[in-house]
């Protein structure tokens, strides 16, 4: 008896499991979110002005932040700290400490994650920020 009959049907398994877990993770959960923050706030020592502002997701833990009108992109790495509940709210937290604020946290489908370049401390207070889908055809301003 050939024991390696099975075998020939082991490429067309691993294509399958590839697409629909593809097909899982393509789900219709946005890429792209869109924050109105009504204040100046830093991330990294560095001082962003108040306004709007798109998060494109690049990787679960690299997000590309920019202004709206273009002046401002960021790069943002995260470390994951909870997966996402059920109907889990999207918002981005920012933390207040000695009068400023910082760029602190993001919740969203995907769980919550901590801004890496961001240590929170237990005086800090925070002001949450909605999370808002975008449209997905919609390219941030000045990209090309």
């Amino acid at each position: 008896m050939n024991r390696n009959h099975g075998l020939r049907y082991l490429p067309w398994a691993v294509m399958l499991i590839v697409t629909l877990c593809g097909m899982v993770s393509a789900q219709d959960h946005p890429t792209r979110g869109v924050i109105n923050v009504p204040f100046d706030f830093y991330i990294s020592g560095n001082k962003l002005p108040a306004g709007q502002y798109s998060l494109d997701l690049i990787a679960p833990t690299y997000v590309m932040l920019r202004s709206k009108d273009g002046k401002v992109a960021q790069d943002l790495y995260f470390l994951q700290t909870a997966v996402a509940g059920k109907d889990p709210v999207a918002k981005v937290i920012f933390a207040l400490r000695d009068g400023k604020y910082y760029f602190s946290q993001v919740w969203s489908w995907m769980g919550k994650a901590q801004l890496s370049s961001f240590n929170p401390q237990p005086g800090d207070q925070t002001r949450d920020v909605p999370l808002n889908p975008a449209a997905k055809d919609k390219a941030p301003a000045g990209s090309q």
